[in-house]
């Protein structure tokens, strides 16, 4: 079973009423002020702070200026692991050693001593299928998403909710997934939340659905 962290920078999340629910911990950082878009490595180690370590979490961190964030539950993880990144961009720039932004958390990330390979998920290969014999981290940019279906605040991919949903079943159909981080939330649209949250409750569906069926 896992637990839905929601991390509130802003209001995206305020008015996704039945997400909120199904959250086990919210934590608001609104007031925290230098975190979009990028963060200094010393504030980031502030808001570490304010997250408590939960094993098998899903966590929502907002529009994807927060993707960064996945760097705080990646180092965390205390045994050699698998990233998987599910993304329309390689969120893998230099950054400023004083720095971590939304393109160059992956930079940072492949400097972990736990972490042994990277697999990189566009468009292209969301139908691929992923085994390995380590435990599973997967990060999720909801960009990689056909506008049509879900309008975010960056350039789209052209990826199907289903197929997402499909891609999910398929991690875990076949590895042990430890944690996933879930990020590319619309701007401040009713219609676009609404949308947006209805993925990310089929996403907690799947998950906890596919999981108790394993261990049943």
């Amino acid at each position: 079973m896992y637990h839905v962290l929601i991390l509130h920078f802003d209001d995206t999340y305020i008015y996704q009423e039945n997400l909120k629910k199904r959250a086990t911990i919210q934590i608001d950082l609104r007031l925290i002020s230098g975190t979009k878009f990028m963060c200094k490595l010393e504030q980031l180690k502030l808001i570490e702070k304010r997250i408590p370590f939960v094993q098998s979490l899903i966590s929502f961190i907002g529009k994807g200026d927060y993707h960064y964030l996945s760097y705080i539950f990646l180092k965390r993880i205390n045994e050699p692991f698998i990233l998987i990144v599910v993304d329309n961009h390689v969120d893998m720039r230099y950054s400023n050693k004083n720095f971590i932004r939304c393109d160059s958390w992956l930079y940072y990330a492949g400097l972990l001593k736990n972490l042994r390979q990277i697999f990189y998920v566009n468009s292209q290969r969301i139908n691929n299928t992923i085994k390995t014999d380590l435990p599973i981290y997967i990060s999720i940019d909801k960009d990689i998403i056909d506008k049509k279906y879900l309008k975010t605040s960056w350039s789209q991919g052209t990826t199907s909710p289903q197929q997402i949903f499909d891609f999910i079943s398929s991690i875990l159909s076949f590895n042990r997934v430890i944690g996933i981080d879930i990020c590319g939330e619309p701007e401040l649209d009713l219609v676009e939340l609404r949308k947006s949250e209805e993925i990310n409750l089929s996403i907690v569906e799947r998950l906890n659905t596919l999981t108790m069926k394993k261990s049943a």
